[in-house]
């Protein structure tokens, strides 16, 4: 091989490789940009965490507000789905008791199941709506399919994963001691006030906490 070739090659592989970290830095920078506007995003929605329960026709009826309202507000609102209620457990989750019984129970731990499967939560909010609205457990997998979601409820429903996660939703609940459920908190901070007009209006409590923190561009109309 003679010394032109040589040249030839390394000047090729030169040039591959300041492509190469060219790509690469392209890339990086996207993702950081990516990273970054997630995180503006996140610091410009409005939190709210929903404390629920499988059985009860309140919560039912509120999931026909929470559906459209999410989807139409997904891109402001955080939102932390806690499904246990009024229930209680015994010694350290060896056994729970649900307002509307042991059917109610299980309700509640699959739906934590499910939530726990996805950090996506237009998906989750998907599945609740979804499963909630059933008449009974037999749409699990039509919902969680419709939702995106694969997941092995059969195995959390009987594991410790299941029990686990049942008492975090408890630990979460009893953080706000709701005297009614569903109870709807903002920001972490339970509001006798809001949480009343958000059972009458979700969609309406929603555009006056995002106005009044100036959570929506100027450019927005979505609450118009």
């Amino acid at each position: 091989m003679n010394k032109l070739t040589v040249n030839i090659i390394l000047t090729i592989v030169l040039f591959f490789l300041i492509w190469q970290t060219f790509t690469y830095h392209m890339v990086l920078e996207k993702k950081c940009q990516n990273i970054n506007e997630q995180f503006k995003l996140n610091m410009k929605q409005l939190h709210v965490t929903l404390l629920y329960e499988s059985l009860c026709p309140d919560t039912r009826n509120f999931m026909h507000q929470l559906g459209p309202v999410y989807k139409e507000f997904q891109d402001y609102i955080d939102i932390l789905l806690v499904p246990f209620g009024k229930a209680q457990s015994e010694r350290n989750g060896a056994i729970f008791h649900c307002q509307h019984g042991p059917a109610e129970c299980k309700g509640n731990r699959l739906q934590g199941c499910v939530i726990n499967s996805t950090a996506n939560q237009a998906a989750q909010v998907q599945f609740v709506v979804c499963q909630m609205l059933a008449p009974d457990y037999s749409r699990i997998d039509q919902c969680a399919n419709e939702a995106g979601l694969l997941t092995d409820v059969v195995q959390c429903l009987s594991s410790e994963t299941g029990t686990k996660l049942q008492l975090q939703a408890e630990l979460v609940t009893k953080k706000y001691s709701p005297s009614f459920i569903p109870t709807i908190v903002y920001n972490g901070v339970f509001d006798q006030q809001l949480q009343d007009h958000s059972l009458r209006d979700f969609r309406g409590t929603v555009c006056y906490l995002l106005r009044q923190r100036n959570l929506l561009p100027s450019s927005s109309t979505i609450c118009q």
